[in-house]
């Protein structure tokens, strides 16, 4: 109970602080959190030890509750409990002198909006173009004139103003499109090292990684110039600093100087663009918004519910008042508008906010309308939004990251948690939805086949302010140019040597109980240096609830990495690991020790054969993740014991004879599965007619199977043989999956789709996916047939079916509802 009023407490002293700025309450605030997560720690503790006796099998045994070694433990944590619950009250009486109300009467910013948030991201591109038109299409024509010597365009102006918006734009217009057949849109940080810049460059232009490795810059010029040779290239360079520009001298002598070649530079600097080239008639400036086309992109996004128009005058009036303290920056504007979103028609609400920023702009920020927006928009987030926003604090600059991944994180830090109705999965999208809405991330313009976020990322000017405020609140520590450093107090740590941030210097240990306090480490990119540094050593790191590691392309020094990965049995708090690219064949038996494990994530582990049968044992484990694993031969026998299962993504069933393994009959006890990946390579690995246990799986909303495709090297009679005996084992109809609603088939093996690809199987099916293989001619006429119900599929992607010779006109006549019909890379019919 203290521990929930005490976080209650530190909310609205939080809040009190950023908004009177007393210093000594800074201080107060920034003890007792480190007070509140200590607490956390020792209650973790508690449940660590709990564990570890339940799954000993001692807990039944009443006289193992007076063993030496458990009531030495219990007294160490009741010690460290005594001492911290001292502290708090100490820094609680403190506290009193500098807080006038109670905690009991703080009501924080924020909290009193009733407005149920939107549990989906408004997709909003038609904002973009508000106030834009009139430079949009300037700069085209300056980009349809060029012809022969290259000319370079800047688009000159302060952050918030619309440069990068504008910039999107004007590569996504179809007649850029068709007169560019190279468009290349790269993010310049801050840190610009031109040796990754090249190499994101040519991967946009199809150049395998296994081309670029070990490629010298010079190497990579020489690349580059030959692959534009013979294009006409339109290069975007956003974000462009004005710092060191050596990287630009060499950069553009890879760029032909004929074939109408175009760079479009975006900077905050005018003497950037002019140092790169562009002289002063091929320099354009957005202005600020004008009155009426502030209103005009306000209203699209905050009055997003009722379709862009102000319901009533009330909120007409007021909105017009916090629309002018945006002071016509755009980015102000949305940030606003994506606030008032959430406050819906109340005008209570709508007067409170624009009260509050009058008197601020009144008070000290008359002079800064983007920052002021900002802040507020912050202030104004429920409580529950606050931590996952910071946590793009600790990402590079302009890094986007899947949806999936952040969710994760969240839920490993407990920021999110799930409900009766709802998995935290569930809720952790519905809050990256709510951030999108509220213009505090940006939502990645491909979306999932579903229409949902694949990736999100935060504006830089956003990420300036966050980054303050985890610094102000100890959330992660950061140097002055926003890069990762380790200090004493560190909770939380980011490792980035891909380019994106990159330090000259990794952070070394001081003591040996620094980094016992780090909760989250996420790693990108990592390589062999890396694992083997201070920082990387997971035997040090036991209070860690969070661990992400890409390593690059299949890190593969078995002995280092075996080390390495043996860490990982004193990671009692785990609550998420992702370990992607791995090159190691097995994973160790202590990860069955990780009994706090929630997500488990282990793609393109390109090499691993064999999975520990103590995964099993993970009976907290929600999402368990193996896409990517290639030559994974089997999964261990007791994934039925997982019953918390929600996402199980690279499923591979087998039979054998000789061990104990998993199929696809014990996949009928995990009745938590909301999505199911499942890989169909080898007939011999199913009984004929094993699919119609899917049909028990009543909370599955997304099923993918991916089938065998032949090897280059297998004989075609094999080929065709084990083809025509998998078709024959899972073509026969199954029980309505009443509420799958999404569809992913993949390199099917017969001329036709299976024959419970219905409505009766699947009748809320909205969104089907067919991809891969030169088998599929034809959908089964059961597929079309009106008696098997009306199907409301709104989407349907058609990727890579070389021998299809379906009809469009058929699909959009037997789909009612159909918003969107793909086909791509195939031939048309």
């Amino acid at each position: 109970m203290k521990l929930r009023y005490m976080k209650t407490f530190l909310k609205d002293a939080e809040t009190m602080w950023r908004k009177d700025g007393k210093e000594t309450l800074k201080v107060i605030t920034q003890d007792l959190r480190e007070l509140l997560y200590d607490a956390e720690d020792i209650i973790a503790d508690c449940q660590i030890l709990f564990n570890k006796e339940k799954h000993k099998g001692h807990l039944p045994n009443f006289m193992s509750y007076f063993s030496p070694q458990l009531l030495k433990s219990r007294h160490k944590i009741t010690k460290r409990l005594k001492v911290t619950n001292q502290e708090i009250d100490k820094v609680k009486e403190r506290m009193r002198s500098y807080l006038a109300m109670s905690p009991a009467t703080i009501t924080s910013i924020g909290e009193s909006s009733k407005s149920r948030p939107l549990s989906y991201a408004i997709l909003m591109e038609e904002t973009d173009i508000v106030g834009l038109t009139e430079k949009l299409i300037e700069i085209e024509n300056l980009i349809l004139e060029a012809d022969g010597s290259p000319i370079v365009i800047g688009i000159v102006g302060m952050g918030g103003i619309g440069k990068t918006t504008l910039a999107q734009i004007i590569c996504n217009r179809d007649t850029i499109k068709h007169s560019f057949k190279c468009i290349i849109f790269e993010t310049i940080s801050q840190l610009c090292e031109l040796e990754d810049l090249l190499k994101r460059m040519l991967t946009k232009m199809n150049v395998g990684e296994e081309c670029l490795k070990g490629k010298e810059v010079v190497d990579l010029l020489s690349t580059l110039r030959s692959k534009l040779d013979d294009e006409k290239y339109l290069v975007v360079l956003d974000d462009v600093w004005e710092n060191e520009m050596s990287w630009w001298n060499s950069l553009k002598t890879a760029l032909p100087k004929r074939n109408g070649g175009c760079v479009i530079v975006t900077t905050r600097n005018e003497d950037v663009a002019k140092s790169m080239g562009a002289i002063d008639r091929h320099i354009n400036r957005p202005q600020i918004l004008s009155d009426d086309d502030s209103w005009s992109l306000f209203t699209k996004i905050a009055f997003a519910r009722d379709g862009g128009r102000c319901p009533n005058y009330d909120l007409e009036s007021i909105g017009k008042e916090i629309v002018v303290r945006c002071g016509g920056l755009p980015l102000a504007i949305k940030v606003v508008g994506g606030m008032m979103l959430g406050k819906g028609d109340s005008v209570y609400e709508w007067r409170r906010i624009a009260q509050h920023l009058k008197e601020e702009m009144v008070q000290k920020k008359k002079d800064e309308p983007l920052m002021l927006s900002l802040g507020l928009s912050y202030e104004e987030l429920p409580p529950y939004l606050k931590p996952c926003l910071i946590c793009f604090s600790m990402l590079p600059e302009d890094y986007s990251i899947t949806v999936v991944d952040i969710v994760h994180w969240w839920i490993g830090e407990g920021f999110v948690l799930g409900s009766k109705r709802k998995t935290a999965f569930e809720i952790g999208k519905e809050c990256v939805a709510e951030l999108v809405n509220r213009c505090v991330l940006i939502g990645d313009k491909k979306v999932e086949v579903s229409g949902h976020l694949r990736k999100v990322k935060i504006h830089d000017i956003v990420r300036d302010m966050i980054i303050k405020i985890a610094r102000d609140e100890n959330f992660t520590h950061l140097d002055e140019r926003g890069r990762p450093e380790l200090t004493v107090q560190s909770r939380r740590m980011g490792l980035f040597s891909n380019g994106i941030i990159k330090s000259t210097e990794r952070p070394e240990l001081k003591k040996s109980t620094i980094e016992s306090k780090l909760r989250t480490l996420w790693a990108l990119d990592m390589g062999k240096e890396d694992v083997l540094s201070k920082n990387m050593e997971l035997c040090k790191l036991k209070r860690l609830r969070v661990l992400s590691v890409s390593f690059k392309k299949y890190l593969k020094d078995d002995d280092v990495m075996k080390d390495w990965l043996d860490g990982i049995a004193s990671l009692l708090h785990l609550v998420y690991l992702k370990i992607e690219n791995c090159g190691l064949t097995n994973l160790p038996d202590s990860v069955g020790n990780l009994h706090n494990l929630q997500i488990l994530c282990l793609s393109n582990w390109y090499f691993l054969k064999m999975l520990p049968p103590t995964i099993t044992k993970l009976d907290k484990l929600t999402s368990f993740d193996i896409n990517g694993c290639r030559r994974l031969e089997c999964m261990p026998d007791g994934i039925e014991r997982l019953s918390r299962l929600e996402r199980l993504i690279g499923f591979l069933p087998t039979i054998s004879s000789h061990k104990n393994t998993a199929r696809i009959l014990h996949l009928k006890n995990l009745d938590q599965l909301r999505e199911l990946t499942i890989r169909l390579e080898n007939p011999n690995n199913m009984v004929e007619g094993e699919l119609k246990v899917l049909s028990e799986l009543q909370n599955l909303r997304l099923l993918a199977i991916r089938f065998f495709y032949a090897d280059a090297d297998a004989d075609a009679t094999d080929a065709a043989a084990d083809a025509a005996a998998l078709v024959s084992k899972v073509n026969h109809q199954l029980s309505p999956l009443r509420n799958v609603e999404e569809l992913y088939l993949g390199f099917y093996p017969g001329e036709s789709t299976p024959i419970w690809l219905n409505a009766t199987t699947f009748p809320n099916l909205q969104f089907l996916v067919l991809f891969g293989g030169d088998n599929i001619k034809h959908m089964d006429p059961g597929f079309w047939e009106k008696e098997h119900g009306v199907w409301k599929i709104e989407g349907v992607y058609l990727r890579w079916l070389h021998r299809f010779e379906e009809k469009r006109e058929r699909f959009h006549e037997a789909f009612p509802s159909l918003k969107t019909l793909r086909w791509i890379g195939m031939a048309e019919n």
